[in-house]
């Protein structure tokens, strides 16, 4: 109630008052000059007024209790105006709202991540060769000067087991540089395309690493399958630096194992220790198959399906032990010049990684790989045609019964604090046959190299990685070009700076 309420409910009050008064003395002095005025009036006369007088007093009384009660409501309404004015004018503070929810990349995107790795390098060679190239290490071939490695866009979104839609998943990586253009010349398919002809492809510095849709059938605790292009499995170590301990790749992934495989794969955990893939793909590095052509000297073009299995084996948090193997057809080159189709040549490899992290600070892997089986054929000058080596004429020599080629690297990793690392490798290469390192111009220069890489590796930000690398490679001759001239040595020391910034939506505010 206002203040002008109150003040007129006052009034109100004082006025009903005065009227009360002023009605209790009006039959009083009635009574009195009527007494005055019959001056010795019977008893009998004045008894009447006095019952009329006393009558009135009892209203009068009664209608005093009605008016102190309805005061003592005005005077109860008037003690609860203050609280009621408060409550009109005295707001209480509203309630805070919820926080919105914070609106970021990866919330928009959902089960869907883009990531990515921009990877460039700075390449010092102490043999100064004249073409600036390292023929060893061709993903950071360049030396004395700058170069880029790898530049990386992966589209990801993996299947999982909510609904039937999210079952479904795909998986897309495309990148340019270097490293794209030795993968690209690895594959048959570029390199001669697909009618059999030369292509341009094999130099392009642009490559699709994989592409591959994902499907987790209900089966058990739930088969993934794969199915298009997509890394191999095997060796300890992956295209990108960023995946890796050390800054330039070992000579076991360029040169003992391939890089990619198109086809189909399935893969089954039975438990948390122990899980078991297996592929069905058309070879080493091809995305096509050809029975009338070889390419390189990678041992050979694959001449039909291969086939695959990988066993992970994890005991506990500290080991780790995969298993892969790998066997399928392939072609020779003179065979392919005969026109043959049949081969019964086997390309084999075993490849295995272990990995120990006693703790923290700590962690080590070792890495072996043993492949054999792939035969080469020459021949003789008869004057005939080559035919396909199955029984071999008179003139024709099988040249080497099999061909085989193997390999170990250890590797060790000590974090000096979440920002930086120093970590060591080293590897032996053994190649008695020529199956990687075979110089048409010398057969006989079938080498074995070993190395030896120290790298440390500094973290700036959260997603850009500094890493200084020193590197030492040794053959068992010489066949390192050293200045403008024609020598060579078996030793080489190069000395690199690398940069790798990682991005990914899953970290974006």
């Amino acid at each position: 109630m206002s203040y002008l309420s109150t003040k007129r409910a006052s009034r109100f009050a004082t006025g009903i008052f005065a009227a009360v008064l002023a009605l209790s003395l009006a039959p009083a002095g009635q009574a009195q000059s009527a007494v005055q005025a019959g001056g010795d009036s019977s008893a009998s006369t004045s008894a009447a007024p006095a019952k009329n007088t006393q009558q009135q007093l009892d209203d009068l009384q009664k209608e005093m209790a009605a008016i102190e009660q309805q005061i003592s409501a005005l005077k109860a309404q008037q003690e609860a105006a203050p609280s009621v004015q408060a409550a009109s004018y005295v707001q209480t503070p509203a309630a805070a709202p919820a926080e919105a929810a914070k609106i970021s990349l990866a919330s928009l995107l959902g089960p869907v991540t883009i990531s990515g790795v921009v990877d460039a390098y700075y390449g010092y060679d102490y043999n100064h060769p004249a073409d600036n190239t390292d023929f060893l290490t061709p993903f950071t071939a360049n030396t004395n000067a700058f170069g880029l490695n790898m530049v990386e866009l992966i589209v990801d979104k993996p299947p999982d087991a909510t609904s039937a839609d999210s079952r479904f998943g795909y998986h897309v990586a495309a990148g340019y540089g270097n490293a794209a253009a030795i993968v690209n010349g690895s594959d048959v398919a570029n390199f001669y395309g697909l009618p059999g002809e030369y292509s341009d492809e094999a130099a392009a510095n642009f490559y699709l690493k994989e592409a591959y849709g994902q499907y987790l059938a209900p089966i058990g605790k739930g088969l993934t399958i794969q199915v298009g292009k997509f890394v191999t499995p095997v060796g300890n170590e992956v295209i990108e630096s960023s995946g890796n301990w050390n800054y330039s790749r070992s000579l076991l992934f360029y040169y003992a194992i391939p890089y990619f495989h198109v086809g189909v794969n399935a893969k089954y955990a039975w438990n948390s220790k122990i899980a078991a893939t297996f592929y069905l793909v058309n070879g080493w590095n091809n995305s096509a198959i050809f029975h009338n052509t070889t390419f390189g000297s990678f041992g050979l073009n694959s001449a039909g399906l291969t086939y695959g299995t990988s066993i992970a084996y994890t005991p506990n948090a500290k080991w780790a032990v995969t298993e892969n193997y790998f066997a399928g057809p392939v072609i020779d080159e003179i065979a392919s010049d005969a026109g043959g189709t049949t081969i019964n040549d086997w390309k084999q490899l075993s490849d295995t990684v272990i990995g120990y992290t006693p703790n923290a600070k700590w962690a080590f892997a070792l890495n072996g790989d043993y492949g054999f089986g792939p035969k080469t054929y020459g021949f003789e000058e008869t004057g005939g045609v080559t035919v396909h080596p199955a029984a071999l004429p008179t003139g024709y020599v099988q040249t080497a019964p099999s061909v085989n080629w193997w390999g170990v690297a250890g590797y060790a990793k000590y974090t000096i604090n979440p920002k930086s690392y120093f970590a060591a490798r080293y590897e032996y290469f053994g190649d008695p046959d020529g199956y990687a390192f075979e110089d048409e111009d010398d057969p006989t220069l079938h080498l074995h190299a070993q190395e030896f890489t120290g790298t440390y590796s500094y973290n700036i930000t959260s997603g850009l990685q500094v890493r200084g690398e020193y590197r030492y490679d040794f053959l068992s001759q010489p066949d390192f070009e050293v200045g403008s001239g024609d020598r060579t040595v078996k030793e080489q020391n190069t000395a690199t700076l690398g940069f790798i910034y990682s991005f990914s939506s899953a970290n974006a505010k």
